[in-house]
């Protein structure tokens, strides 16, 4: 493809509305049905300083690509103390990768950010991460015609292509497992859970949605401890969980937030919320009052679950109770009338979890993959 390309550094507020609608002024997506736009005002707040929670721990630069003065592509550059006082300071980051089906382009995004992590002293650039481990990452290139769920991303098929021409090798891949309620006997299973609590002196109990709030900091106590040693875990900030927390509190259902206690002490937990993302793909980003009622129509009608954060105590492993937690959930959702419940993310190295999983009878059904390389 002929024509000038060049990349400049996103400065000032109208340069990042416009890195922001890139999806939307590219027309990325034009066609594509598994696209879930991200809200516009949502990602105006991710990235500024004053309220993203990232810039307490981290240090970003945002490009933008043009293809004869369009806006063809789009990518961040970054770094993460927390990540390099935890693991290695040679590792830098690329994020919010967008662009045309055009290597060209592709390759100029590539190295501006390769170009600026070598300048902060980085060896390695990996990713897609946007910005960290949980908040989104990998190019979805397992099954990657079908809508992700809520909290996951779908990107242009053509990504994985731009990622291996220039040179990336795969570094991990993250899974989505769906566990399905329907055509399965789960009488048995549901049995086995009711017999594994008589033998536990630990109580499995749900709460009510005004109380959800009051339990926050005891699950991320909960969740940064028990996912120690999974595949680049740090731990969330007060900040980081305060911002995910608010977003979840009020779609959170009541009867799937158990809580495992023993001696009135919580020890284990699982949260489970209904699959927004066919609602808020009608937003397109904008917070119109039609497209909210629309939004929230098409949530009243979902009948898939996301188990979205989950954690047991390291020192009570081996009791049973994870599995008590995932049996308690299906059961629940059943009683509610959902028929499949989506298990994300899980890294191919979790064997335990993905173990479990398909003892359930889980489908790996959608994947993730991150890239690395040296620069």
């Amino acid at each position: 493809m002929s024509g000038r390309i060049h990349v400049e550094k996103v400065t000032g507020r109208k340069k990042l509305m416009e890195f922001i609608k890139l999806p939307w002024s590219a027309k990325l997506y034009e066609d594509d049905g598994a696209w879930v736009p991200p809200v516009i005002r949502d990602q105006v707040h991710f990235f500024d300083p004053e309220q993203g929670y990232f810039f307490e721990h981290g240090e970003a630069q945002l490009f933008m690509a043009y293809r004869d003065g369009k806006a063809a592509g789009r990518i961040s550059a970054h770094t993460y103390s927390r990540y390099e006082e935890k693991y290695d300071r040679d590792t830098g980051f690329f994020g919010f990768y967008e662009c045309i089906d055009d290597l060209e382009v592709s390759k100029a995004l590539f190295d501006s950010a390769g170009e600026w992590l070598r300048g902060k002293g980085k060896k390695k650039m990996n990713g897609p991460q946007n910005f960290t481990i949980y908040d989104q990452v990998g190019f979805d290139v397992i099954n990657n015609s079908r809508m992700p769920v809520i909290g996951m991303f779908h990107f242009a098929d053509w990504y994985g292509k731009h990622a291996d021409a220039y040179g990336f090798e795969k570094k991990a891949d993250w899974f989505c497992f769906l566990v399905k309620t329907q055509w399965f006997n789960w009488a048995p299973f549901l049995q086995l859970c009711g017999e594994l609590e008589k033998r536990s002196d630990i109580r499995y109990v749900t709460t009510k949605r005004r109380e959800i709030p009051r339990r926050a900091d005891m699950i991320k106590n909960i969740f940064n401890l028990s996912w120690e040693g999974n595949e680049g875990h740090i731990p969330f900030t007060d900040r980081q969980f305060e911002m995910l927390f608010n977003e979840l509190k009020m779609v959170i259902i009541p009867e799937l937030a158990i809580f495992a206690e023993k001696d009135g002490q919580t020890i284990g937990f699982i949260l489970s919320v209904p699959d927004a993302n066919p609602g808020l793909a009608a937003l397109d980003g904008r917070l119109f009052p039609w497209r909210i009622i629309r939004m929230l129509w098409r949530l009243k009608k979902t009948r898939t679950l996301r188990t979205i954060l989950m954690g047991v105590l390291p020192e009570y492993r081996g009791q049973n109770i994870d599995q008590i937690l995932i049996l308690k959930t299906i059961e629940g959702a059943i009683k509610n009338g959902y028929i499949q419940s989506d298990c994300s993310l899980i890294v191919e190295s979790n064997r335990k979890m993905i173990g479990a999983l398909k003892y359930l009878n889980a489908d790996r059904y959608k994947g993730y993959r991150v890239y690395e390389m040296n620069i």
